[in-house]
């Protein structure tokens, strides 16, 4: 519940900080693409039989990122909104029941890849707390939305004795974005991490069946972009 706190205080802060900075507005537009890996956030896979395997999780499915966005500035602080489009690659391991009382080497671990579309659209506050000429640095924290295009999502479960599984995703999920970023004249990095706040997934169900497992999971999101500002 303390995440939920910090916005009314960011959104009360922010006004009475603007009136000690200049009153002059400057409005910049720009655009950046970037990586992002997925992580996550104490996920719970109920698939009978098969045990998420938080030990070991695949760590090598990068997605991509690429977003126009708008800045508003007023002295050191500044307001920023952008419209991500994105892809996103999950890869879930699991751990087979079966492997713990079979000698059988030629058990395979099951594994669920994972691959969807998505806009993402944050509200970000941030701070410069270095302006030295052409280079600068801030801090920026926001809400972050990421909506999920499901009918156009790629599932692969392999390795598992279900037919047909499939998660329902949900078409929107939010985040808790903290980030920074370091400028050079008007080419900037940003490094960020975002805090997955609501459940991604409805349910895994099987499809020769009908038989519905629930699901808790909540990524978190680490990405680095480059980009440029007018």
């Amino acid at each position: 519940m303390y995440r939920y706190c910090i916005i009314p205080i960011i959104l009360l802060l922010f006004p009475v900080s603007l009136h000690s900075q200049s009153d002059k507005l400057h409005f910049n537009i720009g655009i950046k693409a970037g990586v992002q890996a997925v992580t996550y956030n104490d996920p719970d896979f109920e698939i009978e039989g098969y045990t998420f395997d938080r030990n070991n999780i695949q760590s090598n499915k990068i997605g991509y990122t690429l977003a126009p966005f708008l800045r508003v500035t007023k002295g050191r602080f500044y307001i920023q909104t952008e419209a991500a489009l994105g892809i996103t690659r999950h890869s879930f391991d699991f751990k087979d029941a079966e492997m713990y009382t079979s000698d059988d080497a030629s058990i395979t671990n099951p594994i669920y890849n994972l691959k969807t579309y998505c806009l993402q659209v944050p509200v970000l506050f941030g701070y410069s707390f270095i302006r030295n000429g052409k280079f600068g640095m801030s801090i920026f924290t926001g809400p972050r939305t990421k909506f999920t295009f499901t009918a156009h999502d790629k599932q692969s479960f392999k390795h598992f004795k279900y037919d047909n599984l499939q998660e329902i995703l949900k078409k929107k999920t939010w985040y808790w974005e903290i980030g920074l970023g370091v400028n050079i004249h008007n080419v900037f990095f940003d490094f960020v991490y975002d805090i997955g706040i609501t459940d991604a997934s409805k349910h895994i169900i099987s499809g020769s069946d009908g038989q519905i497992f629930k699901t808790d999971r909540r990524d978190n999101q680490l990405s680095f972009s480059v980009g440029m500002m007018f």
